[in-house]
């Protein structure tokens, strides 16, 4: 079946937004105030995405993206990066992707691609390169190396970008695992992670 824009915005999807965002914010506060090389601030997108499909997956990642903003304004120009990720997510979800380990690995590779992509977009033109994040000195590392900004920002976030998304994508596939099946099936793609349907990462 066809699912429009309409059929994703039903009354729970909705509902699943504040719990996506606030998961989202509280990793990106860990993140920060540890000094952390990576990022857990978008396990809210990733299990809103596959949970409610790409649209409320985007919108996830941009309102957390905001609210995050609001104690750190670098935080709103990554909204691309969590909206990127949310809208792909949802459609991975969607397509199945995500009921197998084949789909998973290839799943991995392209999220890490558009994350990793729009992140070296967001960080050389918006902010020179530098964003204080932890990350930032992988890439003073690969600048000392001779290698171009570009090349040194987008190499970091490939790297950085791959351990995030198999953290953050794991551990929503984990709490995903945990919701019952009564409320699974009520969800706009809850069905296709019913116990008997979807892969075990156990």
């Amino acid at each position: 079946m066809e699912k429009g824009l309409k059929y994703d915005f039903s009354l729970l999807a909705l509902l699943l937004i504040p719990v996506g965002v606030s998961l989202n914010v509280v990793g990106y506060q860990v993140s920060t105030v540890l000094k952390l090389p990576v990022f857990i601030d978008q396990i809210g997108t990733f299990l809103v995405s596959m949970l409610a499909g790409p649209w409320i997956g985007m919108l996830t990642g941009l309102l957390g993206n905001v609210v995050n903003g609001m104690i750190n304004p670098i935080a709103i120009a990554f909204g691309l990066v969590s909206m990127s990720i949310g809208f792909v997510s949802g459609y991975l979800s969607r397509w199945k992707f995500y009921t197998n380990i084949f789909g998973v690995l290839v799943s991995i590779i392209i999220l890490t691609l558009v994350s990793a992509l729009t992140a070296a977009i967001v960080t050389v033109f918006l902010f020179g390169g530098v964003t204080g994040a932890g990350t930032d000195l992988l890439t003073a590392a690969f600048l000392a190396t001779g290698r171009e900004l570009w090349n040194s920002v987008l190499s970091t976030n490939l790297i950085s970008g791959l351990v995030n998304t198999l953290l953050n994508f794991f551990v929503s596939f984990l709490i995903v695992k945990r919701i019952p099946d009564r409320f699974l099936v009520k969800l706009t793609d809850g069905s296709l992670y019913l116990k008997k349907g979807a892969i075990s990462c156990e």
